[in-house]
């Protein structure tokens, strides 16, 4: 099932080259890449906790709040990371020129997918 959501995330969003859910310690889950190379991809998964424990230590001072979502920018892509249940991340790289708000959107829903899964 986990495999059908991340497909249908990769269809909803058009730009989008590939997608990786992958568990607490960063080995996936389920992966689809249409252009990304998988180690690349999962490395992205198996890095979002480093990167989201630095972010969550640089807001501390003035957000209490929880990090829920990670976007970056290359000049190409973006990389958009979010977490789910039991420390699970689901990661999105797409083009550059790919709507980011729609991809929000889809990744959000494929999250509440992915966590009644869980």
């Amino acid at each position: 099932m986990f495999q059908q959501i991340l497909d249908q995330l990769i269809e909803r969003v058009p730009e989008a080259l590939a997608a990786t859910f992958n568990d607490r310690d960063g080995d996936p889950i389920c992966t689809r890449t249409i252009q990304v190379s998988n180690e690349g991809l999962q490395m992205l998964g198996a890095y979002q906790h480093v990167v989201k424990r630095h972010l969550q230590e640089a807001v501390e001072e003035f957000d209490r709040g929880e990090v829920k979502q990670v976007a970056f920018a290359t000049d190409q892509h973006w990389i958009l990371m979010v977490g789910a249940n039991e420390q699970c991340t689901l990661v999105l790289v797409m083009q550059r020129e790919g709507i980011l708000g729609r991809a929000r959107f889809h990744m959000e829903r494929a999250i509440e997918a992915l966590n009644n899964e869980l």
